[in-house]
């Protein structure tokens, strides 16, 4: 069916995986919420922290099992990345870069009304389809963003959809950040990760490289693996265990928190505090 009255009325079914256009998904997080099924809700869960947050309370009010689409995640590589900053591997962090572009053929495959590129459902050119990711990436591995300012222009692009979209981030440890996202150039998915004794960089979705203040450089290879099925697998242990999803609802928050303060940021030219 494609009718999700239906859909919520089978007792066969037990969780949902909503896909849809980004302005529908606090409605439906409810309506899914109020029927008790599971949930897994692609990014960003919505355009608003109002709704963010009225949806994720009634995701509360239910108790039941809600995941967020960030698969990236769920990268090895960013594992590793994780586990050495929370070592101290790196001492106090100070700044954090990404970069997550593509060239997706916009002017040959969209127009102006589809709703992957309309600037009602997907504002700021890529901060919506890969932006996000970025950001979520770093609120994993640095803790929560309480500032932002950004930028968004169009200088390639014939349809009305920003090519290119950067901003800079403060985090509650003071460390800095900044996230660059472009749609008219070649795939790149780049994070750095500075600290006092060295700095981390992952290149792609498998090489992480370590180079320390005394110049010792090291290399590592992780295996290629499916981040969204390895998303969708931690979606259904957290079902069949009736635990939590790898990434917690505060964190959720605060993504939509900095997609918000980005778009505030473009309206008024000024940085937002969250």
């Amino acid at each position: 069916s494609d009718d999700l009255t239906t859909v919520l009325s089978d007792p066969q079914i037990d969780g949902v995986v909503l896909a849809t256009p980004h302005s529908q998904h606090k409605d439906q997080i409810m309506q899914v919420a109020q029927a008790g099924k599971d949930l897994f809700c692609e990014k960003p869960i919505a355009l608003t922290l109002a709704d963010a947050k009225t949806a994720l309370q009634e995701v509360k009010n239910a108790g039941i099992v809600f995941a967020a689409g960030h698969n990236r995640r769920f990268l090895p590589v960013v594992e590793r990345m994780k586990t050495m900053i929370t070592s101290g591997d790196l001492g106090t962090i100070l700044h954090i870069e990404g970069n997550m572009s593509s060239h997706v053929g916009f002017d040959e495959i969209y127009t102006s009304d589809m709703w992957r590129v309309a600037p009602g459902e997907s504002p700021a050119g890529g901060l919506g389809a890969a932006g996000i990711h970025v950001i979520d990436t770093m609120i994993h591995l640095l803790g929560p963003v309480t500032s932002v300012i950004a930028q968004s222009d169009r200088l390639v692009h014939k349809i009305d959809h920003d090519d290119i979209t950067s901003m800079l981030l403060q985090f509650d440890n003071r460390a800095t950040g900044y996230v660059t996202t472009m749609t008219a150039t070649a795939p790149i998915f780049r994070m750095q990760v500075f600290g006092e004794r060295g700095w981390l960089e992952l290149r792609g979705a498998n090489d992480l490289i370590w180079k320390s203040v005394e110049g010792k450089r090291q290399e590592w290879s992780f295996p290629n693996i499916s981040t969204e099925r390895k998303q969708l697998e931690a979606f259904a242990e957290a079902i069949q265990s009736r635990g939590a999803y790898p990434i917690s609802i505060e964190d959720i928050i605060n993504g939509i928190a900095v997609f918000e303060g980005v778009l505030a940021s473009l309206s008024i030219d000024k940085r937002i505090t969250l």
